[in-house]
């Protein structure tokens, strides 16, 4: 009968791809095949605490931290048992609401064309992927922050830059700096480590001592002085951290070496490289560094 014949011909086709072709469709749909569950985790932050149930999958896919968390050995005890439910939740501590909920906003929402992260928002996502070790949501966090550097004042830019490790930030936040009429303020010096402070005041006293300096014209790009006299004095500060680690002065303190400037400045305000290299290192860490937001 025609029916048997006409279903035969496609079906000894498709036999025949799958025969000539053994793993082609396993392989198609492997990347949209999940094994996935829901996970209930808890995040925390001072007094600040909120329960969120999610998929496992964004959580593996993008942390090494959550990928290693997920692999251990659970106990034979369902009870016992962390994330099956919000009695006995995965508890994040030292994590604010904000950026968790900016993290899963972003997993869910990201490709949706109303999706709008403010630079906050970015800030609190450049924040949580860098603890958490997701390292693509950090680099599309450090991209899209780079492109609105302008918004963020130079100072907090550079306390993010040393609290997350993002050094391409440090240069344009230097060249504000050094390049703007008013004086760096007590209150801006005690933002970054004290190395880097005098750092900028020596670039400051270098660029404006000659009254043909002026701050660039926008758009132009013409850093040119300003980037000759702050690669010489990030220099010093290097070797000045180098020789601290050596083991010279390492007793000396903030206040002490506040006096000894204040004893020994010059008749033009020039602090001397003699002093600039008695000063330490510059402390990278995030108990040096406030950042405001």
């Amino acid at each position: 009968m025609d029916n048997g014949i006409q279903l035969s011909a496609p079906g000894r086709a498709v036999v025949g791809i799958m025969e000539a072709f053994p793993r082609l469709s396993v392989e198609r749909l492997r990347p949209f095949h999940f094994e996935d569950s829901l996970v209930v985790m808890q995040a925390s932050h001072n007094v600040e605490e909120e329960t969120y149930k999610v998929h496992r999958y964004f959580l593996t896919r993008e942390s090494v931290f959550f990928k290693d968390l997920f692999s251990l050995p659970q106990s034979g005890d369902p009870t016992s048992v962390e994330g099956l439910d919000d009695t006995n939740p995965i508890k994040l501590s030292d994590t604010p609401k904000v950026e968790f909920e900016n993290l899963l906003r972003f997993f869910y929402f990201g490709m949706h064309d109303d999706y709008k992260a403010t630079l906050a928002d970015w800030i609190a996502m450049l924040s949580i992927s860098t603890r958490l070790i997701f390292e693509k949501v950090r680099e599309r966090a450090i991209k899209e922050i780079t492109a609105r550097l302008d918004e963020v004042e130079a100072f907090e830019l550079i306390g993010l830059a040393i609290k997350y490790d993002v050094e391409q930030w440090l240069k344009p936040a230097y060249r504000r700096i050094v390049t703007r009429s008013t004086l760096i303020s007590h209150s801006e010096a005690l933002k970054v480590p004290f190395p880097m402070a005098v750092m900028l005041m020596r670039s400051r006293e270098q660029y404006w001592r000659n009254p043909r300096n002026t701050f660039p014209a926008s758009g132009t790009g013409n850093w040119g002085v300003v980037d000759t006299i702050l690669n010489s004095e990030i220099r010093l500060m290097e070797v000045a951290s180098v020789e601290s680690r050596r083991g010279e002065n390492e007793s000396t303190s903030t206040a002490s070496s506040i006096q000894r400037v204040d004893a020994r400045i010059g008749p033009r305000g020039v602090i001397s490289d003699h002093d600039y290299h008695r000063f330490g290192p510059v402390q990278a860490s995030y108990d040096s560094v406030s950042v405001t937001g």
